[in-house]
């Protein structure tokens, strides 16, 4: 007779599969909702760290100095963007400053949660950087801006949200037939991939202690290349 636990694994795994799939049919109707997205990278993360702890998974953790983050669990202390915009507008904490008051972001967006798990840990990270990838690329906060990002995050670490999130955009796009919005998602999730991948792992980066540091100076350190995708008409 099998063991409950060893029919409880098969089933849970299948209910991250349906959650996924269902956050990405909603997310295809609204792409503008991010409950959606959390939906879908707490589901994958959940089915990767399985597949990484069997070794079917590219483990980003194989990195000494991502591996050494998640030892001390680290986090930054909290800050103020009043404080970061008074830096000049070419360092990273300036840059970063205006690309949220712009926007009118906050950096508390994000719930302060424990990671779980080690890829848990990584999305909680991703979450808590998001905007500053955002200023080191380019990319806007768009939703073609956004599938850029998740294309760059999926060229450092492969990943089912980002792919996820790509379907969710291209089925939203053939469902409203809005065929120019589909080419532009293919392009710049395209480029966002090649310049991810080009690039130094931005994953084990403390952001947090480069503010002062010059913006060019951080692109050129890690070879980040910024987008130079236009949309079509």
């Amino acid at each position: 007779m099998r063991s409950r636990s060893s029919v409880m694994k098969p089933i849970v795994k299948l209910r991250h599969h349906l959650a996924s799939y269902y956050a990405l049919f909603m997310l295809g109707r609204d792409s503008n909702n991010v409950r959606h997205v959390f939906t879908i990278g707490n589901a994958q993360d959940y089915l990767a760290e399985t597949a990484r702890a069997q070794g079917r998974y590219r483990d980003p953790f194989a990195d000494p100095e991502l591996e050494r983050m998640w030892q001390e669990t680290y986090c930054p202390d909290k800050y103020d963007l009043d404080d970061l915009v008074r830096l000049p507008a070419n360092s990273l904490g300036g840059a970063y400053a205006r690309h949220m008051k712009a926007r009118g972001l906050r950096p508390d967006f994000y719930d302060d949660v424990k990671p779980r798990h080690k890829l848990h840990y990584l999305r909680l990270r991703l979450r808590q950087t998001h905007d500053i990838w955002h200023t080191l690329t380019g990319y806007d906060t768009d939703p073609v801006g956004e599938l850029g990002l998740q294309g760059f995050y999926f060229g450092q670490v492969t990943n089912g949200q980002s792919a996820l999130i790509l379907a969710g955009g291209l089925i939203r796009c053939l469902l409203t037939g809005s065929y120019f919005l589909l080419e532009n998602y293919v392009n710049v999730f395209a480029e966002g991939y090649q310049h991810g991948r080009g690039a130094r792992s931005l994953l084990p980066v403390k952001w947090e202690n480069l503010w002062i540091e010059s913006l060019e100076e951080i692109r050129t350190r890690y070879n980040i290349a910024v987008t130079r995708w236009k949309a079509t008409a």
